[in-house]
């Protein structure tokens, strides 16, 4: 027979260990949110960045800078600080094993810096997929372009003669890409190395130094270089991306050039990251209520009118993805097929174009 009195029993102490339980999770939450807010209280949160002043990875860095704060508990204050270097890696490395594991650094690096331990680059001194990810302000389209002087204005122009590009360095996309583009398309562009950032590229086009450039994002150049566009100063040849901007509806994609699968599965590998174009991260294993704090800071900083008025006015185009929405990114980034990787890592390897 069922003994109704002990199953009566355990039904009322089930619902009062349910009750506990709420009770309990409704008193650690507010503690949990005070105890961030009593952290971030007094402090100045640093927001490091891979370049140099006035390069498009400031000015982003810059912008959110100027509204983070509010957003968060305690609001604490921020300050920018350029560490550039080896196209980001400096930072990275540094935000990896030297800054404070607890909320109070976060970066804005390079997008590429996430894949480079991919690729075997003994530079990048860490495991990417530890970093601690708030988010991205936008989702970009790289572009490849050469100077209005060249005499180069297609794509196809570039696989009849070798283009001078600039490069910031050998494991940085405007070095790795022209060099992609030759080996799976047939281009003969020659990186250049030696230039830092957009403005000391900038100058070399103007004194001829360079005919061009295979990196700068479109939402870059509207940003930081607008003149360029204005003044027609550039001619676009390609969008180094997966998918068109509505902009630029007349320049081709990379994809529409790819002449195999295995090209455009490269190309995948190569570009995929153009969907976490402005990463926001903070190091390895900082206390998960900071983490949760810091991404709901940078989400509600994307929705934020006063940051998109102010973006507005630098045009600076704002197309956010989440935390989560980036760990996925990088995610299926290091799922890639190790053939696809090794083939991508061969063309990094040689300079020399495809015959």
């Amino acid at each position: 027979m069922i003994n109704r009195g002990a199953t009566m029993r355990a039904a009322i102490n089930a619902l009062r260990a349910l009750s506990l339980a709420l009770v309990f999770m409704a008193a650690v939450a507010p503690a949990a949110g005070q105890e961030v807010a009593d952290f971030y209280r007094g402090k100045t949160i640093r927001l490091l960045v891979g370049y140099g002043t006035g390069a498009a990875y400031d000015v982003y860095a810059r912008l959110l800078g100027r509204h983070l704060a509010k957003h968060l508990p305690g609001q604490p204050g921020v300050i920018v600080q350029n560490m550039p270097g080896a196209a980001s890696l400096t930072m990275a490395n540094h935000v990896y094993h030297v800054a404070p594991r607890d909320g109070s650094v976060i970066g804005l690096p390079a997008r590429w810096v996430f894949v480079d331990p991919l690729f075997g680059n003994e530079n990048a001194r860490f495991d990417a997929r530890r970093f601690t990810l708030i988010g991205s302000m936008n989702r970009e389209v790289g572009t490849c372009f050469t100077w209005h002087t060249s005499g180069i204005t297609t794509i196809e122009e570039t696989m009849r003669r070798e283009v001078l590009v600039a490069s910031s360095g050998a494991t940085g996309t405007s070095h790795q890409i022209p060099l992609v583009l030759n080996g799976l398309i047939g281009t003969k562009f020659k990186p250049i190395m030696g230039y830092p950032d957009s403005g000391a590229i900038g100058i070399a086009m103007e004194r001829g130094e360079v005919e061009g450039y295979c990196s700068f994002t479109w939402g870059s150049i509207k940003s930081a270089r607008p003149r360029w566009i204005e003044e027609k100063q550039i001619n676009i040849l390609l969008q180094l991306t997966m998918r068109k901007h509505p902009e630029l509806a007349h320049v081709p994609l990379v994809m529409d050039f790819a002449r195999d699968e295995a090209a455009r599965r490269a190309f995948d590998l190569v570009f995929a990251d153009q969907e976490m174009a402005r990463p926001i991260f903070a190091p390895p294993d900082v206390p998960t209520d900071r983490v949760a704090a810091l991404r709901r800071a940078f989400d509600a900083t994307m929705k934020d009118p006063e940051f998109m008025a102010d973006a507005a006015r630098t045009a600076i185009d704002i197309d956010p993805i989440d935390g989560e929405a980036v760990q996925q990114v990088l995610s299926r980034i290091y799922a890639t097929p190790k053939d696809v990787v090794e083939r991508v890592k061969a063309i990094y390897a040689d300079p020399q174009p495809a015959k």
